[in-house]
C-alpha cells in the first residue's frame, strides 16, 4: 500500500478515534461528575477527543503498513482493521470506566436519597440539641477495608423527637454509587456517634422503600446486644420530601435533590425546592417554590419565593385569614429573599450580619424580630405586615449586598454607606421610604474615622451625626459639630493556618508603611530585611518568619500587613496587630492617615 494510501486510511481512522473519544468523554463526564466550573469538564471532553485523534491517527497508519502494499482491495481492508481497532479499544475502555465509576442507582429513573433515623441507647438522656456543631450522615462506599468515596448529608438535630424515653434523630443523604459495601456513619460536630456497615443493595427496589428494622441487633437465639447508638433507613425518591416541618396551620416539604458545602459556613446547603400545604390541603400556587422565610407576626406568616430562577421571581407573602389562606404580591425576589433590618440597635444589626444562612433550607432567623426590613427595592414592617417600594437612586448607587447602616427615631428614614463620584468621596444615603425620597450626607473622612465601611453601623452613625426633627416632625441626619474623632485602627481578617491573612489600614500611604514597619522594628524586634518587587513590599523578619507591608492602590489606597500565602502564622500575625493597634491608639501617626495622590 502507498504512503498516500496509509495517510488516507490514518486520517479517516483518526476521524472516527475522535468521535469515539468524544462519546465516550463526555458519557464520562455524567459517570464522574466533572464539574462544568471554569469550562472544566468541556476542556475534559475536548482534550480526550484530541487524544483519540491522535491515536487513531497512529492505529490506522499501523494498520496500514502491516496489511502491505497491493491493490485498492488492500485500503478497505486496512482501514477495516484501523477503524475495529479503534472500535475495540473503545469498547474496551469505555466498558472498564463505565465498571470503576460511582453510578448512582435509579428508581423509575430518578436518583434516590437514603432516609436515616439514629436511636439514642436508653441510657443516654442527653439532648442531641446540646451537641456542639451540626449534625451529619456520611454514606461512604468501601474497597476491602478503605472507604474510597463517600458523600455528606444533614442530620436533623432540630427535628428530634423522644420514643419510649429514646432520642430519635433523622436525617438524609445522597445514594451517589451502586458499588461497594456501604459505610453509615452519623455524626454531630467533631463527635461521630456511630459507624454502621449498612446493608443496602446495589440497585434498591420496592422492598428498601420501607423503614428497616433497627440495626444492630442480635442474631436469633443470642443475647441481646450492648446498649447502644442504632439505626434504621429507607430509600426516597430526589422528588419525596426529605424533611417536614409544622408552621401553624401551614406544612412545609422540603425537596432536596442533592447537598454541598458552601463557603464560610459548615451547615451543608441543599439543592432544594418547596411544598407548602395550608392544614393539609395543597396550594396550587404553592406546590413548588424556591424559598421559605418564617415571618414572626401576631399570626403564622411565611414569605416565599417563586421557583421559577430568573429576574421575574416574585416574593409572596402567605398568612391564614380566617379559615383560607391569603396570598399577596410583595415585591421581585431575583434570587433569593434577602432582608436586612432597619434599626438603630447595633447589637441587633450584629446579629443580623453574622446569621449563617445557607441556600435550600427554611429560613426561621431573618425575620425573627419584628420590625422593619429592607426587602429587595423597598421596606417591609413584619408588624403590620404592610410592604412599601422604594427608588433606588441613580447616584449615589447602593453598594451591593451592604446593609443600611442606622434607622432615624421615627422609624421613617434609614442611612446607608455609599460613594458618590468616586472612593475619595465617602457618604450617607438617608432614604425617606415613607416619602420615597433620598438625600445625601457627606462624611467627613478625615475626622469621621473608619477603615473598612462594614464598620459602619448605629454607633458610628451616633457618634457622628444626630438625628434631628423639624417643625414638620420628621427627623434628618445632620452631621455633629463636635465629636471626638475616634482612633485609627487596623483590620484584621485571619482564616485557617496557611490561609491567606491580612491586616490593613486605610487610607494609608508610603509614610504610613515606613512607621509601622519602623514600629516593628523598635517594639517588636524585628529585622528589617531588603524590599521585595522593586520596593513594592517593605520586608521583615519576624520570630523566624517575613512579615511584608504593601500599598493597594486600586480605588481607595490602603496599606497591608501580611505573609506569603501558604505560609500565615496566625498567632504571629496577630501579635502584629496587636503591635500596631497599640502604636496607632496613641494618635501619633494620625496625620499620616492619608493616601499619597
Amino acid at each position: 500500500m502507498s504512503w498516500l494510501s496509509s495517510i488516507g486510511v490514518a486520517i479517516i481512522t483518526g476521524l472516527i478515534g475522535m468521535v469515539v473519544s468524544g462519546f465516550l468523554a463526555t458519557l464520562a463526564v455524567d459517570w464522574y461528575r466533572i464539574s462544568s466550573f471554569e469550562g472544566g469538564s468541556g476542556y475534559f471532553v475536548v482534550g480526550l477527543a484530541l487524544v483519540g485523534l491522535i491515536a487513531g491517527a497512529v492505529i490506522g497508519i499501523i494498520a496500514s503498513r502491516l496489511v502491505g502494499a497491493g491493490a485498492d482491495p488492500r485500503f478497505l481492508k486496512a482501514l477495516g482493521a484501523g477503524v475495529g481497532t479503534v472500535g475495540l479499544l473503545g469498547l474496551a475502555i469505555g466498558g472498564g470506566a463505565r465498571l470503576l465509576a460511582d453510578i448512582p442507582p435509579t428508581i423509575d429513573g430518578q436518583p434516590l436519597l437514603l432516609a436515616v433515623e439514629l436511636q439514642w441507647p436508653a441510657s443516654d438522656s442527653t439532648d442531641p440539641a446540646s451537641y456542639p456543631g451540626f449534625g451529619f450522615t456520611r454514606l461512604g462506599t468501601a474497597s476491602g477495608r478503605v472507604v474510597r468515596a463517600s458523600e455528606t448529608g444533614p442530620l436533623f438535630v432540630d427535628l428530634a423527637r423522644r420514643e419510649a424515653g429514646r432520642w430519635i434523630v433523622p436525617g438524609v443523604t445522597s445514594i451517589f454509587t451502586s458499588r461497594g459495601t456501604r459505610i453509615l456513619d452519623v455524626g454531630i460536630g467533631d463527635s461521630l456517634l456511630g459507624g454502621f456497615i449498612i446493608n443496602l443493595p446495589g440497585s434498591p427496589g420496592p422492598k428498601q422503600r420501607e423503614w428497616s428494622e433497627w440495626y444492630p441487633h442480635a442474631k436469633p437465639g443470642a443475647p441481646p446486644l450492648p446498649d447502644g447508638f442504632r439505626y434504621r433507613f429507607r430509600v426516597i425518591l430526589v422528588s419525596e420530601p426529605t424533611r417536614v416541618d409544622r408552621i401553624g396551620p401551614f406544612t412545609i416539604e422540603t425537596i432536596a435533590a442533592y447537598f454541598y458545602q458552601v463557603s464560610g459556613s459548615r451547615r451543608l446547603a441543599a439543592m432544594s425546592s418547596f411544598r407548602i400545604r395550608h392544614r393539609d390541603t395543597p396550594i396550587p400556587q404553592l406546590d413548588q417554590v424556591g424559598a421559605v422565610s418564617v415571618v414572626t407576626a401576631a399570626a403564622p406568616a411565611l414569605l416565599v419565593r417563586t421557583a421559577s430562577d430568573s429576574e421575574s421571581d416574585r416574593c409572596l407573602l402567605v398568612t391564614e385569614v380566617g379559615d383560607r389562606v391569603d396570598i399577596r404580591d410583595l415585591t421581585t425576589c431575583a434570587a433569593s429573599i434577602t432582608a436586612h433590618p432597619l434599626s438603630a440597635d447595633s447589637a441587633r444589626i450584629a446579629a443580623a450580619r453574622s446569621l449563617d444562612l445557607v441556600p435550600g433550607w427554611i429560613d426561621r432567623d431573618t425575620f425573627r424580630t419584628p420590625g422593619l426590613y429592607e426587602l429587595s427595592q423597598g421596606v417591609f414592617d413584619t408588624r403590620t405586615l404592610t410592604f412599601q417600594e422604594v427608588t433606588a437612586p441613580e447616584d449615589p448607587h447602593r453598594i451591593n449586598g451592604l446593609p443600611p447602616a442606622s434607622l432615624s427615631p421615627d422609624e421613617r428614614s434609614y442611612a446607608w454607606f455609599s460613594h458618590q463620584g468616586d472612593e475619595d468621596h465617602p457618604v450617607l444615603g438617608v432614604t425617606d421610604w415613607r416619602s420615597d425620597t433620598t438625600s445625601v450626607v457627606p462624611i467627613d473622612r478625615a475626622r469621621m474615622r473608619f477603615n473598612d465601611y462594614h464598620e459602619i453601623g448605629p454607633a458610628w452613625v451616633d457618634h457622628h451625626f444626630a438625628w434631628v426633627r423639624g417643625p414638620d416632625g420628621i427627623d434628618r441626619l445632620t452631621a455633629r459639630d463636635r465629636f471626638t474623632p475616634l482612633p485609627y485602627r487596623g483590620e484584621l481578617t485571619i482564616g485557617k493556618p496557611g490561609d491567606y491573612a491580612s491586616y490593613t489600614l486605610r487610607p494609608g500611604g508610603k509614610a504610613l508603611r515606613q512607621a509601622m514597619i519602623d514600629v516593628l522594628v523598635a517594639d517588636l524586634g524585628a529585622e528589617r530585611m531588603p524590599d521585595e518587587l522593586d520596593g513594592f513590599n517593605l520586608v521583615v523578619k519576624l520570630e523566624g518568619k517575613l512579615i511584608k507591608a504593601s500599598l493597594v492602590t486600586s480605588g481607595d489606597d490602603f496599606l497591608s500587613i501580611g505573609m506569603d500565602y501558604g505560609s500565615t502564622d496566625p498567632d504571629l500575625l496577630r501579635k502584629v496587630a496587636t503591635a500596631l493597634d497599640a502604636a496607632i491608639a496613641t494618635g501619633k501617626y494620625d496625620a499620616l492617615f492619608q493616601a499619597d495622590r
